[in-house]
């Protein structure tokens, strides 16, 4: 997982960066304090945020809200850090022994934003993305996205779909008006 040390955290004009600062104090508060959360819920932090050296940007830069992504092992199924959406650089990694397990352990929280599955198996990526309650899924990848496409959530991820067509049915306001001439 060292791997995850290698992605550039820093300010947005330089074109080195891959990763910008959090939207605010109260987001990185809250981003933080889950990875507190995991600590105390038994995780381990294999690297990132405590662990590592923080990350360095410019004098003029320095009020930002940068953290480094962060990788948590050991964190129960129950813990808050599984269970709820920390929309901030942190995954949890657990390992399963097999297919119905982890789709199982996966669909076994109430949100369903998004999901990943990486697999050198395509036929096996297939079944399990198409299993898991998730509006999106990433296969091998993250993030990659193109705004035509439908993007949005199941179970308590949201409703309705955001992307070209989803976008405008969702910003439309329709309005019925009925006259008996």
């Amino acid at each position: 997982m060292c791997f995850i040390r290698k992605i550039k955290v820093g300010v947005p004009d330089d074109t080195s960066t891959v990763m910008g600062a959090l939207v605010s104090k109260e987001h990185m508060a809250k981003v933080t304090g889950y990875i507190d959360l995991a600590k105390q819920e038994g995780g381990t932090i294999v690297c990132g945020q405590g662990m590592d050296p923080p990350v360095q940007v410019p004098d003029e830069n320095k009020g930002g809200y940068y953290m480094l992504p962060t990788v948590i092992t050991n964190v129960p199924d129950t813990g808050r850090c599984m269970q709820e959406e920390i929309f901030g650089p942190v995954v949890c990694v657990v390992p399963f022994s097999n297919e119905e397990e982890v789709i199982e352990r996966a669909n076994n929280v109430k949100y369903g934003l998004a999901a990943c599955v990486w697999s050198e198996n395509i036929s096996r990526a297939h079944r399990v993305a198409q299993r898991l309650q998730a509006g999106t899924v990433w296969t091998n990848c993250w993030m990659v996205r193109d705004l035509n496409m439908p993007f949005g959530g199941m179970k308590a991820s949201g409703i309705g779909r955001e992307g070209i067509e989803g976008s405008i049915d969702f910003f439309t306001e329709k309005k019925t008006i009925c006259i008996k001439l």
